[in-house]
Parts: C-alpha cells; sequence; structure tokens
C-alpha cells in the first residue's frame, strides 16, 4: 500500500525533548497531505489543527505508548492502518522508536503492508459500546468490594464466581491487564478470547481461552453490588444486576503497519526488565 495522506497523533504529556515530533512532521510536509493533532500542532508550531475524529487519513502515526494508540483507535472516524512510535513506557503495540521512524519513514510511505488485530464488541443489553482492543474489564464500582458473576459461553452455563472484578480479553489484550491478573499470554495469530477472573474468591476459577467466534455473555449476581464495565481503559458505563453484557469479535478489526514479526522480540524485551 501507498500513503498519500497521514495523520500525527501525540502522547498527551508527550516529552519530546531530542524534537522528534517536529523533524517529522517537517520531513512529511513536503510529501503528503498532513493531519496533525492539537498536540502536535502546537509541538511542531502549525496553526491548523485536526481533532482526531476527523482525521480521513491513509496512515496513522502515533508518537506514544498503548495508551495513546487505544485512545486512537476508540477516535479514528474509519479504520486506518496505525504505526505505533514508541515514546511511552511499556509499548506492545509500538514497533519502532522515533529516530528509526524519522530514518525510515519514506520507505513506509512508498510500500507498507498491513496487518488485522482482532478487537471484542462489547454491548450493555441492546447498547453497543466502543470495541475494545485490549480488554473490557468488569469491576465493582466501590474498592475493596466484591460481587457475584455469571458467565455463559455461546449460551452453556460456563461458571459463577465471586470475584473482585473479570477480564475479557484479546489476544493483543493477553500482555495487559489479563496478564498482570494471572492470564496466559497470547500469540496475536490466535484466534481466541480469554476470560480472567480477578481475586476470585473460590479455587476452581481459573483463566479460561475459548474460541474467537464465541459469544459470552455475563450477569451480576448481586443487587447490592453495582459495578462498572472499562472498554481499554477509556470508556466507563455503569451496569446492575439486571444488565447483561454481550462479548463478541467486532467486525471492524484494527490495523497495523507490519514492520517485522516483532511480536516475541517485544514480549521478552518489556518482561525481562
Amino acid at each position: 500500500m501507498k500513503a498519500k495522506s497521514v495523520g500525527i497523533i501525540s502522547r498527551l504529556d508527550v516529552k519530546d525533548s531530542k524534537g522528534y515530533i517536529p523533524s517529522m512532521v517537517k520531513k512529511l510536509s513536503y510529501r503528503v497531505k498532513l493531519y496533525l493533532d492539537p498536540v502536535t500542532a502546537a509541538l511542531a508550531g502549525v496553526s491548523e489543527a485536526t481533532e482526531i475524529d476527523e482525521m480521513y487519513a491513509d496512515l496513522v502515526l502515533v508518537f506514544g505508548g498503548d495508551g495513546t494508540i487505544l485512545r486512537s483507535l476508540q477516535l479514528l472516524p474509519k479504520p486506518t492502518p496505525i504505526l505505533g512510535i514508541n515514546m511511552g513506557e511499556v509499548g506492545f503495540l509500538t514497533v519502532i522508536d522515533p529516530e528509526t521512524a524519522l530514518y525510515m519513514i519514506d520507505r513506509v510511505l512508498d510500500d507498507y503492508e498491513v496487518v488485522e488485530r482482532a478487537r471484542l464488541a462489547v454491548k450493555l443489553n441492546d447498547f453497543e459500546l466502543p470495541c475494545a482492543m485490549n480488554e473490557a474489564v468488569i469491576i465493582t464500582s466501590r474498592p475493596a468490594k466484591i460481587s457475584q458473576f455469571k458467565i455463559f459461553v455461546d449460551d452453556k452455563f460456563m461458571e459463577d464466581f465471586r470475584a473482585d472484578g473479570v477480564v475479557i480479553a484479546t489476544p493483543t489484550g493477553s500482555t495487559a491487564y489479563a496478564m498482570s491478573a494471572g492470564g496466559p499470554i497470547l500469540d496475536p495469530r490466535v484466534d481466541g478470547i480469554i476470560i480472567v477472573p480477578l481475586a476470585p474468591y473460590k479455587l476452581s476459577a481459573r483463566p479460561w481461552v475459548v474460541p474467537g467466534k464465541s459469544k459470552i455473555k455475563l450477569e451480576l449476581m448481586r443487587e447490592d453490588k453495582e459495578s462498572m464495565v472499562v472498554v481499554d481503559g477509556q470508556y466507563t458505563a455503569s451496569v446492575r444486576k439486571s444488565d447483561v453484557l454481550t462479548f463478541t469479535g467486532c467486525d471492524t478489526p484494527a490495523l497495523f503497519v507490519k514492520f517485522g514479526d516483532k511480536f516475541y522480540d517485544i514480549v521478552r524485551e518489556k518482561l525481562g526488565r
């Protein structure tokens, strides 16, 4: 693929002491039509900015970490290939450093491949929430309180348990909250959905991996326990006993620029610290 227009999104609190972002803006301004989010425009000294939800670009560069990419995915107006440039702390979704990005961007624009990553469609009753790139987390609204959950997979009863919460994660999200809660690491190419109880009060409540085409239904069993669902740490909605949460594969996967097969290298590097 070839890009004729590029959007640039920067982490809200980005620290760019070496001026990588202004340098990228200057370099690309001679080649393609540019859309700069307000943070990027301010850093580059450009008066005209474009909000993320108005970026109709062929390709988007994201300077930041995983959180910036997750925020961008929820705001972009259409499925757009993303190249994550690591200026965050962890960065499982960012595959290149700023210096390398500046050096290689011309070749990327001329010919890049796109890889799809599965996302989760999340419904609260009949209301569609944003799709999740990493995970949806169901937790109690009050800290240090537990709730009781009942889970069905393809309308078959799977398990019920009391716990602090539940993580429903994609293979990409397996290295995020799900992993911290004791879930398995999945290669993003695996077609599966991860279910991880958070601090369950039941020894038999263990993490599950179910087929990616599954329909997962979660019900709250305690009337006195109000909970919330948090999608990718970006979107929050209240959940009560009468509500039903449903999770399926999202029709629109996330698109990323393929930059070599670095999954195992990234996991080894990030988790070996």
